[in-house]
């Protein structure tokens, strides 16, 4: 009753029961904090007791408190969110309260480390979304309606801060799911979300894919991101452009190249990689699957390198468009200074050094035929050579490339293109497409050309002022031939003036005439359709209204019948009949009497063709196998005999192919044994080599650490014992205290004690003397005689 009328209070009652849970939490963790043994003597850290239990369980003291004071209060705390979600999922009216919960749900996972539950929540939240999609009754009093505004935002929105979680917790598999939910909720909504909410949507894949590796969508997601502030944003600064558009090129820019190899996986792995590109490229709104190409083309296309610093239009430009593979480094050099100070650029410095070292290797391939290490490595040298190596290497096999990389020479070499070498075709100019034979003469007339072409441009240059002059004395002369004639079109270009104007003004006025009652017509022409389209939606609202009543009067009548049948069968009478056969004319015209008779009668009849058919096949499948063993007998005689001998002499031919391929194989690899064992003693010089440098780096740093674990060690100890020091004085300095004030009231209670003793002795003192002034006064009066005896 709460849920549907007075859901202000149930809310107030929620807020309140979450609230106390969650301080009962924190106080539980603050407690397990606490709850650790305090060290009593500083040369002793590990007790008996602490040794015992290390010896029997994995866990820490911190690990043992936390399980036995936190983890009830965390599992009290989960199931709360799981049930209030459960309680709030389907009413219109507590949907903001909903959403609030599942945010503290998933700060609740965030801050405590629950990966498990924060996968249960997705899941949750996944399934109250699927059956909001399918309930019943769409149209009931507070039902959430998904094509609402606000109700997009808010599930957008929560969905966004599962994938922050996602992403925090390092959940990858979890952060794709909640990508995937979040672009199928905006395609099945019927209202465009918000540009703030697409542009945190893209952001935020854009970052997912860079953690995950996935360069290409990247990049792809950043060309969104640049495209929709650039269009949607009003008030879009040119330092706002500027930083966004910095991204978008480093990111493009450092793609790495495509590998050779994908193309075959195509047809290896089927349909699934395609599927799989294909959907990565959905979750981005792209029609087809992005290439590093057509993400350099889309800088272009939107002139990002026009907004972006110089130094980074720079970058582009060395690495896409130029040819200088001996100055690729230093001309990049400003640009990588660049990234290296801006903290959003800093992700892609790796990226772009393993581009400008696959750049150079590309660009040198075409005019060198070899290549002296210690040379490639004053070419790249932010890298070590061990790692610039492993990059080439990798670039061989990945893109193909006829080079070949000699440790004895210490150098590379670059071999001739085949068709079963190189497969890359799309980087300017500088590769060709595999169906090309690419020779020594071929690499020359495209460097020739190249020089000619920049020539020619120098020469243009050289003779612009004596072409000038040559243009100006052929006009001159042409000028002086035609003298006369252009003399008399000029005076008569007034009369051709003013006759084309009396024309155009003719023309015009026919034209506006004209274009004026073909307005008028195609006013009234419009005018009627209006009223007729009027009159057919009104008709047509009238008809969907009426066959909505008669549907919804039909379904009611179904409804009470499947319901009457469904009673029926609920008293588990012994009947074969089945609700799913029934036809909807059946349903309506529901007699039960007569449906039980007609399902037994059948099932009877059935059961008895059944046995029928059964017994005679039974029969006759009798016959026939006793007919065919009698026949098979002799034949079967027959044929063992010389199957049995072939059989003998295929097993010992297999045997002796088995033995001369074996033979074979064994001279093969002792021939190729002797070959490779010439090169054994490069290779163990080089893996020796390796490994001492490997072991030096390795004592250097376990010397170092060893060593920063001594003065960390020596630091913590010292202040310990300076904190135990500390607490042993104060202790001192507090029974110190308290003493003095024992004393002080000690002697108090004896001054006053004293004071006491004497105020006694004094009244003491003050009543024998009264008493002995009334006695002198007495017995002067009994001497006068006043006092009768």
């Amino acid at each position: 009753m709460s849920v549907m009328e007075n859901t202000i209070s149930l809310e107030q009652v929620i807020r309140y029961y979450l609230n106390q849970i969650k301080g009962k939490t924190e106080e539980a963790q603050e407690v397990s904090k606490s709850a650790i043994m305090e060290i009593e003597d500083l040369d002793v850290l590990e007790t008996p007791e602490s040794l015992m239990l290390n010896a029997v369980s994995m866990e820490g003291t911190q690990d043992r408190s936390a399980r036995t004071i936190l983890m009830p209060w965390l599992k009290f705390l989960w199931d709360s969110y799981r049930l209030v979600l459960d309680l709030l999922r389907s009413n219109s009216k507590l949907e903001k309260l909903y959403h609030e919960v599942a945010h503290d749900a998933y700060n609740f996972c965030l801050k405590y480390g629950r990966k498990t539950e924060f996968k249960k929540l997705c899941e949750l939240i996944r399934q109250h979304t699927q059956k909001v999609q399918n309930q019943l009754q769409p149209n009931a009093p507070n039902a959430i309606n998904l094509n609402n505004a606000e109700t997009q935002t808010l599930h957008l929105e929560t969905r966004l801060r599962q994938l922050d979680c996602a992403m925090e917790l390092d959940m990858y598999n979890e952060a794709f799911k909640t990508v995937e939910d979040i672009w199928s909720f905006m395609m099945i909504s019927r209202i465009h979300a918000m540009p703030s909410l697409m542009t945190n949507y893209y952001s935020k894949t854009a970052e997912l894919f860079r953690r995950c590796g996935c360069h290409l969508y990247h990049a792809a997601a950043l060309h969104k991101l640049y495209t929709l502030y650039r269009d949607q944003k009003k008030n879009l600064t040119r330092e706002e452009l500027s930083d966004l558009g910095s991204r978008v090129l480093c990111a493009t820019v450092s793609i790495p190249l495509p590998n050779a190899k994908l193309n075959a996986d195509k047809f290896l792995s089927g349909e699934y990689t395609i599927m799989k590109q294909k959907t990565l490229a959905g979750l981005l709104g792209l029609i087809q699957v992005p290439t590093r190409q057509s993400l350099i083309r889309d800088l272009v296309r939107h002139k990002v390198h026009t907004v972006v610093p110089s130094n980074l239009a720079k970058l582009y430009q060395v690495l896409e468009a130029d040819f200088q593979p001996l100055k690729l480094w230093e001309l990049v050099q400003p640009a990588l200074a660049h990234i290296t100070t801006c903290s959003d650029l800093q992700v892609y410095i790796t990226q772009l050094h393993d581009v400008i070292v696959a750049k150079t290797l590309l660009q040198l391939s075409q005019v060198y035929q070899s290549l002296d290490f210690n040379e490639f490595f004053k070419l790249c040298p932010f890298m070590e050579p061990i790692r610039l190596e492993r990059i080439v290497i990798e670039l061989i096999h990945n893109l193909e490339l006829p080079i070949r990389v000699n440790h004895l020479q210490q150098a590379i070499f670059f071999d001739k293109f085949t068709d079963l070498g190189i497969s890359q075709c799309e980087y300017g100019g500088q590769l060709v497409s595999q169906s090309t034979h690419v020779n020594d003469p071929d690499k020359l007339s495209r460097q020739l050309t190249m020089f000619a072409q920049v020539m020619q441009q120098i020469t243009d240059i050289l003779e612009v002022g004596q072409s000038l002059a040559n243009c100006r004395r052929a006009l001159v002369q042409d000028y002086r031939k035609n003298e006369k004639v252009l003399r008399s079109e000029l005076l008569n270009r007034r009369c051709l003036i003013e006759a084309r104007k009396e024309e155009i003004e003719t023309y015009q006025g026919k034209r506006d005439q004209y274009y004026s009652i073909v307005e008028a017509r195609r006013q009234a022409e419009q005018e009627r359709l209006l009223k007729a389209e009027e009159t057919n939606l009104a008709n047509e609202a009238i008809q969907r209204e009426r066959m909505k009543t008669e549907d919804e009067k039909a379904r009611l009548k179904l409804r009470m019948a499947r319901t009457s049948l469904k009673m029926f069968l609920d008293l588990k009478i012994d009947t074969k009949l089945d609700l799913k056969e029934l036809t909807e004319e059946q349903l309506e015209n529901f007699d039960a009497d007569k449906l039980i008779n007609k399902q037994k009668q059948e099932v009877k009849k059935k059961r008895k063709e059944l046995a029928e058919k059964a017994k005679t096949m039974a029969k006759k499948l009798d016959y026939y196998t006793r007919a065919c063993r009698i026949e098979e007998i002799p034949l079967l005689q027959a044929n063992i005999e010389p199957e049995a001998i072939e059989s003998r002499e295929l097993f010992e031919q297999s045997v002796r192919e088995i033995e001369e391929h074996s033979k074979a194989e064994h001279a093969r690899q002792l021939k190729e044994r002797n070959r490779l064992i010439r090169m054994k003693s490069d290779v163990q010089r080089l893996v020796a080599q390796l490994k001492e440098a490997r072991d030096n780096r390795y004592r250097a740093k376990l010397a170092e650490w060893e060593a920063l674990c001594d003065q960390k060690r020596s630091e913590r100890l010292a202040e310990r014992r300076a904190k135990h020091e500390a607490e042993l004085e104060a202790e001192a300095r507090r029974r110190a205290a308290q003493e003095a004030l024992e004393r002080e009231e000690q002697k108090q209670r004896e001054l006053a004690a004293e004071a006491e003793r004497q105020k006694r002795e004094q009244e003491a003192k003050e009543a024998a003397e009264r008493e002995a002034a009334r006695i002198e006064e007495e017995s002067k009066a009994w001497k006068r005689g006043d006092i009768k005896r």
